[in-house]
């Protein structure tokens, strides 16, 4: 049976994992009244989860496109 190759799953459930961190950290910071330091730290997080997912996803779609899928 063929499957994906590890870096594929891999990707896969990194960029999921970070997807979801960086809604639930959204949802928490929009709870947080003011422009406090605390605030301004997850929304740097929520930022830098953001540019980190849409670099992982730009390295699936490479190697996805290198690596086909299995039937």
């Amino acid at each position: 049976m063929k499957r994906y190759t590890l870096t594929a799953i891999v990707l896969h459930w990194l960029v999921a994992v970070l997807i979801i961190s960086g809604f639930a950290l959204g949802v928490t910071m929009v709870d947080i009244p003011g422009l406090t330091p605390t605030k301004l730290r997850y929304f740097s997080w929520h930022k830098w989860i953001g540019i980190t997912v849409l670099g992982l996803a730009c390295l699936r779609l490479l190697w996805r496109l290198s690596h086909p899928a299995p039937p």
